[in-house]
């Protein structure tokens, strides 16, 4: 696990590609974006954790904050992310030995008590990898956002390789020791990924809408419903190229040895797709924003 006696920035890898290089135009697009939002109906509940998209802010801000507002007073002081790994390959979970994480709007600083409760587990599938952070989006663009909505939560940035029906368990398992009142739980996932360069053509060369929508929306509410089984066998019916999908599974799975009770609860937030945006159907992305809040 990590060495943690000096201090260790990962710099923005995707800041002026993904999302605005400099602060303040960073802060206005966010600030433009949320201003332009459907009102928000408060439910009272407790927002535990988000499943929010990582696509760059011009198709996905949207609905990543019209989800992620409805945490912003939920009181948390530390910020788990779990995101899909893009570009290392390895199996379980990847830590880091960053101690911090830089944006335009500054650094986060890493909650390494949550990294040493992590590591006390001794789980073989948390490893410590820093070639999965450097250059990995998926976690990155969530990060101005949490400084935009709960200023500088301590993080623990973690990313996701490949895994099985079994490690989602296992990882659950180990992950739902850092769970406490003051955590909120990140899932970084975009849906379905359509188009010849994704391999996935099942509406033909482009995709409808309506159809692009009704696939994704059956998944983010299987995801809601916190039925992990029902969410893989949709997947396997489907081959719904899902990047997340990892990451989603070991949230399922910990929420399940959490809260077997059940009190913890999902809901679709905001559902949107690159091509409202790019005209493209041909290549496109979805993305849908769950909230999880306790009743």
């Amino acid at each position: 696990m990590p060495i943690r006696d000096q201090q260790k920035v990962r710099r923005a890898a995707a800041a002026g590609r993904f999302y605005e290089g400099d602060a303040l135009s960073l802060r206005r697009r966010m600030a433009e974006t949320e201003a332009g939002l459907p009102p928000e109906a408060p439910s009272g509940k407790t927002v535990r954790g988000c499943v929010l998209p990582h696509a760059g802010y011009m198709f996905s801000l949207g609905v990543a904050m019209e989800t992620l507002r409805a945490a912003r007073h939920c009181g948390c002081s530390k910020v788990v992310l779990l995101g899909p790994s893009h570009y290392v390959g390895f199996r379980g979970i990847a830590a880091a030995t960053f101690t911090s994480w830089r944006t335009p709007f500054g650094d986060l600083s890493t909650a390494t008590d949550l990294l040493d409760v992590l590591e006390a587990e001794r789980n073989p599938l948390v490893t410590v990898n820093d070639d999965a952070h450097t250059n990995e989006h998926s976690l990155e663009v969530l990060f101005p956002l949490i400084q935009y909505f709960f200023d500088a939560p301590l993080v623990l940035p973690l990313v996701v390789g490949g895994i099985s029906a079994e490690d989602a368990q296992s990882l659950g398992a180990a992950l739902a020791k850092l769970d406490a009142p003051d955590v909120l739980w990140l899932i970084s996932s975009d849906f379905t990924h359509y188009g010849r360069k994704f391999r996935y053509t099942p509406f033909g060369e482009s995709a409808d809408p309506a159809e692009l929508n009704r696939l994704d929306r059956e998944a983010a509410e299987l995801i809601a419903a916190r039925d992990l089984t029902g969410f893989v066998k949709f997947l396997g019916r489907t081959g719904a190229t899902i990047c997340g999908a990892h990451p989603i599974a070991i949230y399922l799975a910990m929420l399940d040895r959490l809260d077997p009770e059940r009190t913890v609860r999902g809901r679709v937030a905001a559902m949107a797709d690159s091509g409202a945006v790019s005209g493209d159907y041909r290549t496109v992305v979805d993305y849908a924003g769950i909230v999880f809040e306790k009743a």
